[in-house]
């Protein structure tokens, strides 16, 4: 076993030691002897961390202390648990991932930058439910090769409106929005908020996450949506046109069919042949929900052209 694991392993022992001394002293809280045991174990506990920061340091580990506090519930559960911390992992990766090879719509993620950016278990610790976790990085001059995605992590957990939604979208990527989003909605739902800080060659940097934090962030991100727009044009058939309620339905030559309502300058008053070919021009609209990515497209007729092919 190497240094740094047997110091990692006495850390794990030590802490396993003051959860016990205050279980004791929860239930003898007067004992000046149990008082003055668990004072001195954690004053232990806390120099041995400090030398297992010095080892993290030197062997350029980042470490993050992750922890679920219990601010709407009574209890934690390994599935509410098990969740947030890998939603969390996921959110890491997938942010990494965004900042070195570009933003994506869907989470595509290489086994490369998987093993590259997964944490290992450093040790759990008293006070609520918490973890020492860390991951291998690299540094040079101007600091950690993970610098720039703890910063967007805070970054993302702390817009405010639908326009900073959708300028992250954009720069990380709507599978990071919803991703934040997915992160966000299990910590509400179990009642969790999340203190997180990391240690990293910048220094270190945290903050406490409360319910009502990240219950605004569900909401911002689940009201917020992208729209595109674009035309293009099509020879097909014109099966079917209700100038009435302004729909049309037209299927494209040895291709799909679309079916939407008509453009306001579609000249409505024309006299147009059913089941005839024409160069039809339509535009497809298409809003997707950052918080489930599903994209509805509906389609508005804008012209019709004689098929000067048929």
């Amino acid at each position: 076993m190497s240094g740094f694991d047997s110091l990692l392993s006495r850390l794990r022992e030590v802490y396993a030691s003051v959860a016990e001394i205050e279980t004791a002293a929860r239930a003898a809280p007067s004992d000046p002897y149990v008082m003055a045991n668990l004072d001195s174990v954690k004053h232990f506990a806390s120099q041995l961390e400090a030398q297992w920061e010095e080892a993290c340091r030197d062997k350029q580990l980042e470490v993050c202390r992750y922890r679920l506090v219990a601010e709407n519930t009574d209890r934690y559960t390994i599935q509410s648990f098990t969740k947030s911390l890998l939603d969390f992992q996921e959110l890491f990766t997938q942010v990494y991932d965004a900042l070195t090879n570009g933003p994506k719509k869907c989470a595509r993620i290489s086994s490369e930058i998987a093993q590259k950016t997964a944490f290992e278990f450093g040790f759990s610790y008293p006070g609520s439910l918490g973890v020492a976790i860390f991951t291998h990085g690299e540094r040079n001059l101007f600091g950690s090769d993970y610098d720039s995605t703890v910063d967007a992590l805070f970054q993302l957990t702390s817009v405010k409106d639908e326009f900073e939604v959708r300028d992250l979208a954009k720069t990380l990527g709507e599978a990071v929005v919803k991703k934040v989003y997915d992160w966000s909605l299990v910590n509400v739902d179990a009642g969790y908020g999340v203190d997180i800080n990391w240690t990293t060659s910048g220094g270190k940097r945290g903050e406490m996450i409360g319910q009502e934090k990240l219950g605004k962030l569900v909401g911002i991100i689940s009201s917020t949506s992208d729209v595109e727009r674009e035309t293009f044009k099509a020879y097909g058939s014109l099966v079917g046109m209700d100038v009435s309620s302004e729909r049309f339905r037209f299927v494209v030559r040895d291709g799909p069919d679309y079916a939407g309502t008509l453009a306001e300058a579609m000249p409505k008053a024309r006299q147009w042949s059913i089941n005839k070919n024409y160069l039809a021009e339509i535009e497809v609209e298409t809003i997707t929900h950052y918080a489930t990515l599903e994209a509805r497209r509906t389609y508005r007729l804008m012209a019709l052209e004689d098929d000067q092919t048929a």
